[in-house]
C-alpha cells in the first residue's frame, strides 16, 4: 500500500503553525476559562453580599425598636406615673422612631388604656383590627416575651405588629411601618432585570416588585427552599420554571423575623460580562492563530523555496535537461548547496554532451549492421508500433513505405497471413516473455516461399522492457531441399518395398526347404537375412507411416482402451530383451482411477506402438541390471503415461529435439532409425494430447505424455 506524499511546504506550514499556535490556544483557553471561573464566582459573591447587607439592615430595624422596650417598661411600671404623663412619654418615643406606627398599652383583657400615634401613619394606625392580634394575649404574663404577627398592608403600605407582654396586667403592642424598609429592597437593582424580595419562614413572600405574589409561595423558585431552610448565607443556580429562565440567585436568614433576603438575576444577564470577556477572547485567539499561521507560512515559504527550486531543478536534470540552473539568493548554509548544485549540473551537462556524441557514433555502427545483415529485423513496442525496420524486413515482410516509427506495424502490411501473424505474436508477449517461433507458408500454385520468424523481448542490463524484436529469415532454399528430401526419402522406399517383399518371401521359401534341403551353415546366413531384411522393412515402414501421418492421411481407430493392458503387452513383448539384461520392469497405476483400469478412447494399436517404442528406447540407454517404471497416472480429465529408466539421461540442449526425425544423441547412438520417437510425436499428437521428455545426465530419463480421456474431435498433423 502506497503511503500518502506530504509536500515538503506543507509539513514546514503544519509543524510552525503547532509550535506557535498550540501553545498559545492552550494558555489562552485555560486563561479565559479560569477568569470566567472567577468572574462568575465574584458576581455570586456579590449577589451574597447584597442579600447579607439587606438581612442586616432588617435585623437593625427590628432591633431599634428592641432597644426601646427596656424605657417602655421601666416608664410604664411606675405606679406614680399618670396615663397623661405616660402618654407624652410614648409620644416622644414615636417622634424619635418614625418607623414606628403607634403604641399602645393593654390590659390583661386587651383594652387599650393608653395609645399614641404618629403623625405620618394616623391614619393607617386607627384602621389597625385590634382583632386579628388577639392571640398575643395568650401569652402568660409576667415574663418579657415577645411576639411578631404576619406581615399585612394598609392603604398599600406594609406593616407589623410586635406584641410584648410586661406583667400580667400590662402589655405593650407596637404597630411598625416596614414602608421604608420595603422602598430600599425595592431601589435594590442588579443589572437591568436583578431584584431582591424577601419571604417569611414559611417560603411565602412579604415583599417583592410583583405584587402578585404577595402572601403567595411561588412554584418554580428553587432557592426559596434552600433559603429557609438554611442558617447561613449561600448562592446557586436554577432553573425557573414561571420565568423559564436560567437564574443565579443568593440569600441570607433575617434572623430577628425569622425571615430570608432572596437575590435573583437571570443568568445570561448576570455572567454577561463573563460571555463578552470570553467572546474577546476567542476574538483575539483567532487574529493571534491567524496572525501566527501568516507568519508561520511566511517563515515556512522562505525555508522550503530553495528546497523546493532544488527539486524542480533535479526533477528538470532527471529528464535530461542540463540547461537548467538555480537563481536563488540566501544569506545561510543553503546558498552554499545552490552553489554546488549549479556546479554539478554544469558537469552533467558536459558529460551528457561527450555521452551524445559516444552514443551517436555508436549508433551509427548499430544501424549500419543492422540495415547490411541479410535477414529482416523488425521492432515494435507491445501494442505493435513500429520502432525500427530494416530494409530487407520490408521487402521480405511487404512493409509499406508509408510505415514509419509511431505507426502499428499489421496495419501497413498488405498480406492478410503475416499482418494476422505479427499481430498474434505481439500480442501474446502481453502474457508470456518466451521466445516464439513462427513458420509463415507464402506459397501459391506458381512459387514455393516459406519465412521463418524468431520472436523475443528486448530488455536493457537492468531488466526495463523496451519492445519485441522479430528476426525474419528466407527459409524457402531450406524448405525446398527438405521437401526434396522427403520426396526422395518417400519414393525410396515406395519402390524399395516391393522389392524388399519379395526377398523376405523367397528367404521364407529357402527356410522352409522349398528350395532344397540346406546346411546348418546355409540356414545361420538365411537367418541372418532374414533379421536384416526384417529390420530394413522396419525402416521402411516408419518411414511410410510417418509420411503418412505428416500428411494427414493416417486414420484413428477410436476404440475404449486400458494404458495399463496396453503397458503390460508391451513388457510382455519385450520380455526376451528384458531377460537378457536382468533390468527390472514394473507397471504401477495411481490416480483418481488407482481402483480400477481408467478407459479413454483412442486407436490401441498406435498407443500401443508409441509404448512399445517408449519402453523399447528405455532399454536400449539402461545398463544392466537397471529399472525401468511404467506408471499410468489417472486424472480427472485425462491420463498419463510416465515411463522411467535409470539410464545415462539426455543432456539439456538436446531436450528439444529428440522428437526431431533421424536425431540421435551424440555419443549415445545404439543403433536405430532415429524416427521412433518422432511417429511417437505425432501420433500423441493426433490424439490431442502432449508428449515430452524430462531428463538430467547420470540421472535416467522420463518421457512423459498424456491423452484426453474423452476425444471428440481427431486433430492429425501434416506438413
Amino acid at each position: 500500500m502506497n503511503k500518502i506524499k506530504m509536500p515538503l511546504f506543507l509539513k514546514f506550514v503544519i509543524i510552525m503553525i503547532t509550535l506557535s499556535v498550540g501553545p498559545l490556544v492552550f494558555v489562552g483557553v485555560r486563561t479565559v476559562n479560569i477568569n470566567k471561573e472567577a468572574l462568575q464566582t465574584s458576581i455570586l459573591e456579590l449577589h451574597t453580599q447584597i442579600a447579607k447587607s439587606f438581612s442586616e439592615k432588617v435585623d437593625y430595624h427590628l432591633q431599634e425598636i428592641q432597644n426601646e422596650i427596656p424605657y417602655i417598661t421601666q416608664l410604664l411600671s411606675v405606679p406614680e406615673l399618670s396615663f397623661q404623663i405616660r402618654d407624652v412619654a410614648l409620644q416622644s418615643i414615636l417622634d424619635s422612631h418614625q418607623n414606628i406606627a403607634s403604641i399602645s398599652l393593654l390590659d390583661k383583657e386587651g383594652r387599650e388604656k393608653v395609645k399614641v400615634y404618629n403623625p405620618l401613619f394616623e391614619k393607617q394606625a386607627k384602621l389597625l383590627n385590634m382583632g386579628q392580634d388577639r392571640e398575643f394575649l395568650s401569652i402568660k404574663s409576667g415574663a418579657m416575651q415577645r411576639s411578631l404577627s404576619q406581615v399585612y398592608y394598609k392603604d398599600d403600605k406594609p406593616f407589623l405588629n410586635i406584641f410584648y407582654s410586661l406583667n400580667k396586667n400590662l402589655n405593650v403592642l407596637i404597630t411598625l411601618s416596614l414602608d421604608s424598609l420595603w422602598m430600599e429592597l425595592k431601589n435594590i437593582h442588579l443589572g437591568k432585570t436583578g431584584y431582591a424580595f424577601l419571604v417569611d419562614s414559611q417560603g411565602n413572600v412579604i415583599a417583592h416588585k410583583d405584587k402578585g405574589l404577595l402572601f403567595k409561595k411561588p412554584d418554580g423558585i428553587l432557592i426559596i427552599d434552600q433559603a429557609i431552610h438554611s442558617m447561613s448565607i449561600g448562592s446557586s443556580e436554577y432553573y425557573n420554571s414561571r420565568t423559564r429562565d436560567e437564574m443565579i440567585g443568593a440569600y441570607a436568614p433575617a434572623r430577628s423575623f425569622g425571615w430570608a433576603v432572596i437575590v435573583e438575576q437571570p443568568k445570561k444577564e448576570a455572567y454577561y460580562s463573563s460571555i463578552l470577556m470570553q467572546r474577546q477572547a476567542l476574538y483575539l485567539i483567532i487574529g493571534s492563530i491567524i496572525l501566527s499561521a501568516g507568519i508561520a507560512f511566511l517563515i515556512a515559504r522562505n525555508l522550503t523555496r530553495p528546497v523546493l527550486e532544488l527539486v524542480k531543478a533535479a526533477d528538470r536534470i532527471a529528464r535530461h535537461d542540463f540547461s537548467t540552473t538555480v537563481n536563488l539568493k540566501t544569506n545561510d548554509e543553503m546558498n552554499d548547496l545552490i552553489s554546488t548544485f549549479n556546479v554539478m549540473t554544469k558537469e552533467l551537462r558536459r558529460y551528457e554532451e561527450m555521452q551524445v556524441d559516444k552514443l551517436l557514433a555508436e549508433k551509427t555502427k548499430t544501424e549500419a549492421i543492422i540495415f547490411s545483415i541479410a535477414d529482416g529485423i523488425i521492432m515494435t513496442d507491445y501494442e505493435g508500433k513500429i520502432q525500427l525496420v530494416n530494409h530487407q524486413a520490408r521487402r521480405m515482410v511487404g512493409v509499406e513505405k508509408e510505415a514509419v516509427e509511431g505507426h502499428v506495424l499489421w496495419d501497413y502490411i498488405k498480406d492478410e497471413k503475416i499482418s494476422k501473424t505479427f499481430s498474434d505474436i505481439i500480442g501474446q508477449y502481453k502474457q508470456t516473455e518466451e521466445t516464439l517461433h513462427r513458420e509463415i507458408d507464402l506459397s501459391s500454385e506458381d512459387l514455393f516461399r516459406f519465412f521463418k520468424t524468431t520472436t523475443k523481448p528486448v530488455t536493457t542490463a537492468k531488466g526495463e522492457k523496451l519492445g519485441v524484436v522479430t528476426v525474419v529469415r528466407d527459409v524457402t532454399l531450406e524448405k525446398e531441399i527438405e521437401r526434396m528430401k522427403d520426396d526422395f526419402m518417400h519414393s525410396i522406399t515406395h519402390d524399395l518395398r516391393n522389392p524388399m517383399t519379395s526377398i523376405r518371401g523367397f528367404l521364407k521359401f529357402l527356410m522352409d526347404g522349398i528350395g532344397g534341403p540346406l546346411t546348418d551353415q546355409q540356414k545361420k546366413m538365411i537367418d541372418t537375412m532374414d533379421r536384416a531384411s526384417l529390420r530394413l522393412m522396419g525402416l521402411i515402414n516408419d518411414i511410410l507411416d510417418l509420411a503418412k501421418l505428416e500428411a494427414g492421411r493416417m486414420d484413428l481407430q477410436l476404440a475404449d482402451t486400458s494404458l495399463v493392458e496396453i503397458s503390460n503387452r508391451a513388457v510382455e513383448l519385450l520380455q526376451p530383451q528384458i531377460v537378457k539384461k536382468s533390468i527390472n520392469v514394473t507397471v504401477e497405476s495411481s490416480g483418481a482411477g488407482a481402483a480400477a483400469t481408467p478407459l479413454i478412447k483412442a486407436d490401441p494399436q498406435l498407443i500401443e506402438r508409441v509404448i512399445n517404442n517408449l519402453v523399447g528406447n528405455a532399454l536400449k540407454f539402461t545398463p544392466e541390471n537397471g529399472k525401468i517404471t511404467i506408471k499410468v497416472i489417472d486424472q480427472p480429465d485425462k491420463v498419463e503415461v510416465n515411463v522411467l529408466d535409470t539410464g545415462e539421461g539426455i543432456p539439456p540442449e538436446y531436450l528439444d529435439k529428440v522428437f526431431d526425425k533421424f536425431q540421435q544423441v551424440a555419443g549415445q547412438k545404439k543403433g536405430g532409425t532415429g524416427l521412433g520417437l518422432t511417429i511417437c510425436k505425432y501420433i500423441v499428437d493426433a490424439h490431442n494430447g502432449r508428449i515430452w521428455v524430462e531428463s538430467k545426465l547420470k540421472e535416467g530419463a522420463n518421457f512423459k505424455f498424456w491423452l484426453p480421456k474423452n476425444l471428440t474431435k481427431i486433430t492429425v498433423q501434416g506438413s
